[in-house]
């Protein structure tokens, strides 16, 4: 594999790894590359990047949702967008962290409307870009 810049390369980018939805979590943040004292090289994520959307969302460009029973995060995504690439972005419009705590039965949550999805995954894009 060649080696990776300073500043690492989208997951998208690396041909071994094997194609990726471009919606993923995995393909929003950088990979770089290490070495270790078996000479063998290993890929990982820099998530120390900070990925956010204002903390009030303009209310025209979400609907909410109420989840009536204990569901993980690709389902929800699934139920909303026939996708389960786009848990991050339910948990990011949500403030949510964890991803192993599901949302308990009675939660309601934020969904970005369908139509804004290309213009938020293009402003997180060029978050991390900077």
């Amino acid at each position: 594999m060649n080696s990776l810049s300073a500043v690492g390369i989208f997951r998208r980018n690396i041909k071994i790894l094997g194609p990726n939805p471009e919606v993923s979590y995995e393909n929003i943040f950088r990979m770089y590359e290490t070495e270790n004292s078996n000479q063998q090289n290993f890929l990982y994520f820099n998530l120390l990047n900070s990925v956010y959307l204002p903390p009030e969302l303009d209310p025209n460009i979400y609907y909410t949702v109420t989840i009536n029973r204990i569901m993980p995060w690709t389902a929800i995504s699934y139920n909303e967008y026939r996708s389960i690439d786009l848990w991050w972005l339910i948990m990011l419009a949500n403030n949510i962290t964890n991803p192993v705590d599901y949302p308990a039965p009675g939660t309601s949550l934020k969904i970005i409307r369908k139509d804004f999805l290309p213009s938020i995954l293009d402003t997180i894009t060029t978050q991390l870009r900077r």
